[in-house]
């Protein structure tokens, strides 16, 4: 198997670090040089502050171009709107009306930015630059009219130097061109490659020594699929160089999601008994030659498939060269995958029926595990026979573009999804800047079915339709009136008729969504904590000249507290946490080894260069190959205004250390207002989101799971159509991103400060086991395309709907208890029990068109129908330990003590269990009867949930 290329990616990394090093040197050149930095004035400095922050150096160069363009439009933005600022504030002879404009103006610029940053991720950048020239104009002494121009050319010169500095040192060291998702895609297919291999060795030899090794595998797996479709966006939408565009690759995107589900539900061997004494069932072992040989025809079509992606991005050459030699591997492999499919299909079908044939006379209703597992095996590596021959295609097609094509400039097309994207080239200050920003706060408002009810009870309508409420109005143009007296002035008694006219209550419910709206915006609110931080620590600067505030700001340059609390304002109070605590700590070091430097080097040009340059070898480490950038980015920006200081400003006479001290304290203050406003002020705390998020997801795996059934009950006799398999399609992807939120949530929670504990282990397990559902259904929903529909549909309607029944009330007993933290019920219907009945009667059903003669026909479907029986049992496996971990998390109401009970009950008890009704229990005390997480307890006969 081919093996990631870590040397290329650490040369990748070297490359990078060397380029930042080199803009670190040259900024830190230019600033002491007079004859550059005398354009910058006395913060020219600010020129290594805006390089670290905002245009620092990128993994390649085609990212470094678009962050150039996207950060010197936020700067010039800035710039321009607080210049404009000042000069209407000019316009005005009172001294207390040019502060207030510049004020608001500040307000609203950082009002605006905090909703773009927020609403579009892509921005980030630019709408912090935007914050960063707005403070640093409109704070500047506020009052004078005479420097106007010269404020806004020396901002504009550091901006444009940092940005044009840090573009040359790209231009120069980095690679023109970026093959990221090609080799992300390669390198998921080799660990599919991987995982299907082990899988394959188990079946051959029955070893389970890598069953933890295979764990692993297919956790990252799960991992590189989810970050496939995060980074063919961000590359979709970025600067490129190259023959052949990554959109032509784009469904491998869709193909290596389906080849790990596949590997999730198919072949997850070890199974139950499958190692034991079955393995020398001769029908088993007849059954593995053609699973071993598709298997391995798999193996080979992905290799060719890697090899030939490889060639086409990885090449540097800009001569054409032929891949005659690929594109015959790919013929090859296509060949081979097609000739083991086909035999692996009839040799199954032919077994399947002479195993029916010989389990004939004997009469008896079980079936071997390891048949069932090897029929599940065989399915499951016929779907990703099918899914890899696309790839193949794929491959080819891509070869014969890559040979009748040029080089070529691949721009993003400009668009709401491309501002949108967050790019993954810039530094985040924490592990993921947007992991809960797409994640809806508590919708209290009424339902749809709310809004209808009150509509018919207050107008008397009846049979309104499904449809938006506002399109529900009665079409009568008289209203009843109530509560009508004699009494009142008849200007009173109409209003209660105007009110519940039909336009008004069309206003009535319009406004009622926008108010919504607003008030449950996670980004309007957002945009409020960022202009109302900016606004409490920006006050200062606009008081009367002359009082202590305004000295003490001018004095300590409160701008830095600004910017500080710009920086670390995040989405939600974990990541606002993770930033502020390391950049505290990243404060601290800054001034330690600012003060060093100052106390070696003074002001002598040379060493101050040095010391900088010197510096920002560990902080590059630091920022590439660390989950802490932050650190190392807020103690880049803490040097440059202590130890250019006195070199800028030889009139300086306050002492270094103290120079150090109120910077540091500066610093600091902005961050410790970002964390209070973020903990206090429409927190969005991680553990709440999660919980939420949670009961929403469950809410879909019973959505998705009723369609499932659905499809089935309406087309009895027939496989899913094409609408229904775009629209379970559609709402698996909805589950899936679902599920990747839950899981970065987990990793922002981490850093939320609680004084109690979260049980983060088990929260981890939450989201496996509703990833392990969805995988689950996934199989379902293919395996049972091909299912016999009498047999096992149409035969069986009363089972498949008391099945059906209890997942969805397990479903909904947890997503109920994520939604309201309250304790399972006792009793739950036993979806065991209903699995056992159905399962039961699909063998009968089996066994009846056996003994009419028509066995021997079913061929694969019966197959298929054994499939499901696996496939239905780890469903119901799988949520009986979610069932078992909602207990754990929430507790159970019980009616019956935990404590053994009296004979007698206990009798009763007993009774009950041998009516075999279909319930189930938590009771601590039975579960020591039962090797599961729910002991199996059947109620007389009585009402059924």
């Amino acid at each position: 198997m081919p093996r990631p290329n870590f040397s290329t990616l650490h040369h990748l990394a070297s490359r990078r670090a060397i380029a930042r090093v080199l803009s670190t040197f040259l900024c830190a050149t230019i600033i002491v040089t007079r004859p550059f930095s005398v354009l910058g004035g006395s913060s020219a400095f600010l020129v290594l502050t805006v390089k670290e922050l905002v245009f620092s150096v990128q993994g390649n160069l085609s990212c470094q171009i678009e962050d150039t363009l996207l950060n010197c439009t936020g700067a010039l933005l800035g710039i321009a709107v607080s210049s404009l600022a000042r000069y209407l504030a000019s316009l005005s002879p009172r001294s207390l009306d040019q502060r207030i404009i510049c004020a608001v103006s500040l307000v609203a610029i950082s009002f605006f930015a905090g909703w773009a940053k927020s609403r579009l991720p892509r921005l980030q950048l630019s709408t912090r630059i935007c914050c960063f020239s707005a403070i640093w104009i409109l704070t500047s002494d506020p009052e004078r009219t005479d420097n106007i121009l010269s404020v806004a050319g020396n901002f504009l010169w550091i901006a444009l130097t940092a940005a044009c500095i840090c573009l040359f040192s790209s231009m120069l060291i980095l690679r023109w061109s970026s093959t990221h998702f090609a080799e992300e895609a390669t390198t998921a297919l080799a660990h599919l490659e991987q995982c299907l291999l082990m899988s394959l060795d188990n079946v051959c030899s029955g070893a389970s020594n890598t069953s933890q090794e295979r764990q692993s595998l297919q956790e990252s797996l799960l991992k590189e699929s989810v970050a496939l479709n995060v980074i063919y966006s961000q590359t979709n939408f970025e600067l490129r160089v190259g023959r052949v565009g990554v959109k032509s690759i784009q469904p491998l995107i869709g193909i290596v999601e389906n080849v790990r589900r596949e590997l999730s539900w198919g072949l997850a061997f070890p199974r139950s008994s499958f190692m034991e004494s079955n393995m020398q069932d001769s029908t088993v072992d007849a059954l593995r030659a053609p699973a071993l040989e598709l298997g391995h025809a798999i193996s080979a079509s992905m290799k060719a498939t890697q090899k030939i992606i490889a060639e086409v991005y990885h090449r540097t050459k800009w001569t054409k060269s032929s891949l005659l030699a690929e594109k015959d591997a790919v013929r090859v492999a296509q060949d081979h995958l097609i000739s083991a499919s086909q035999k692996a299909r009839s040799d199954l079908r032919q077994i399947a029926d002479d195993y029916m044939q010989h389990r004939a006379p004997s009469n008896t209703d079980e079936s071997s595990p390891a048949f069932l597992n090897m029929c599940l095996f065989i399915i499951s590596l016929l779907q990703m026979a099918q899914e890899v021959k696309h790839a193949l295609h794929i491959a080819h097609n891509v070869a014969c573009l890559y040979e009748s094509s040029n080089h070529r400039l691949w721009h993003p097309r400009f668009s709401l999804a491309w501002l949108g994207v967050a790019p993954h080239a810039f530094i985040l200050d924490e592990r993921d800047g947007t992991a809960a920003a797409d994640i809806p706060d508590v919708d209290t408002s009424l339902s749809a079915e709310e809004v209808r009810q009150g509509i018919d009870e207050q107008y008397g309508v009846v049979n309104i339709p499904d449809n938006d409420p506002i399109l529900s109005i009665p079409i009568s143009e008289h209203i009843p009136r109530i509560g009508r007296t004699s009494s009142l002035p008849r200007a009173l008694r109409m209003i209660p008729n105007i009110w519940r006219d039909r336009r008004i209550l069309q206003i009535r419910l319009c406004a009622s969504k926008i108010i919504r709206a607003i008030q449950h915006s996670s980004h309007l609110r957002h945009a409020l904590k960022n202009a109302f931080g900016v606004t409490l620590l920006g006050l200062p600067a606009f008081l009367p000249t002359g009082s202590a505030g305004r000295e003490l700001f001018l004095n300590g340059h409160g701008q830095w507290a600004l910017l500080s609390y710009v920086w670390v304002l995040e989405t939600n109070t974990g990541a606002t946490w993770r930033v502020g605590y390391l950049r505290l700590s990243g404060t601290v070091i800054g001034m330690i080894y600012a003060y060093i430097t100052w106390l070696i080097c003074h002001v002598n040009p040379y060493g101050l260069v040095a010391m900088i340059t010197l510096a920002d070898i560990p902080i590059s480490w630091l920022i590439i190959n660390t989950s802490i950038p932050s650190l190392g980015v807020v103690c880049n920006i803490t040097l440059p205004p202590i130890v250019f200081s006195q070199y800028l400003t030889p009139s300086q006479e306050r002492p270094i250390i103290e120079l150090a001290l109120i910077r540091g304290l500066t610093i600091s203050l902005g961050i410790i207002a970002a964390l209070i406003m973020n903990s206090l002020v429409f927190p969005r705390h991680c553990r709440v989101l999660f919980l939420n998020h949670t009961s929403r997801t469950l809410g879909l795996l019973s959505q998705l799971y009723l369609t499932l059934g659905r499809d089935m009950f309406d087309n009895p006799n027939q496989a899913f159509t094409p609408h229904d398999r775009r629209k379970t399609l559609k709402l698996e992807v909805h589950i899936r991103n679902a599920l990747d939120s839950l899981s970065r949530l987990i990793i922002v929670m981490n850093d939320e400060l609680s004084l109690v504990p979260k049980p983060m282990r088990r929260y981890g397990r939450v989201v496996e086991k509703l990833q392990k559902l969805l995988d689950l259904m996934t199989g379902l929903r293919k395996v049972r395309e091909n299912i016999p529909r009498k047999e096992t549909v149409s035969a069986v309607f009363q089972q498949r709907r008391e099945l059906i029944s209890c997942v969805c009330v397990s479903l909904f007993a947890c997503e109920h208890v994520f939604k309201a933290r309250q304790p399972l019920p006792q009793f739950l219907p036993s979806s065991r029990q209903a699995l056992s009945q159905l399962e039961r009667h699909v063998k009968e059903q089996i066994g009846q068109r056996r003994q009419a003669g028509g066995g021997a026909q079913m061929g694969l479907p019966l197959v298929y129908a054994f499939a499901e029986s696996e496939v239905l049992n780890d469903v119901v496996d799988t949520l009986e330990e979610l069932l078992d971990l909602s207990r754990q998390l929430f507790g159970t109401s019980s009616w019956l003590t935990t404590q053994p009970p009296l004979a007698e009950v206990n009798g009763a008890i007993e009774s009950a269990r041998s009516s075999r009704d279909g319930w189930c229990s938590s009771l601590q005390w039975e579960e020591s009867a039962s090797s599961r997480p729910f002991a199996t307890i059947s109620i007389p006969p009585a009402t059924t949930p």
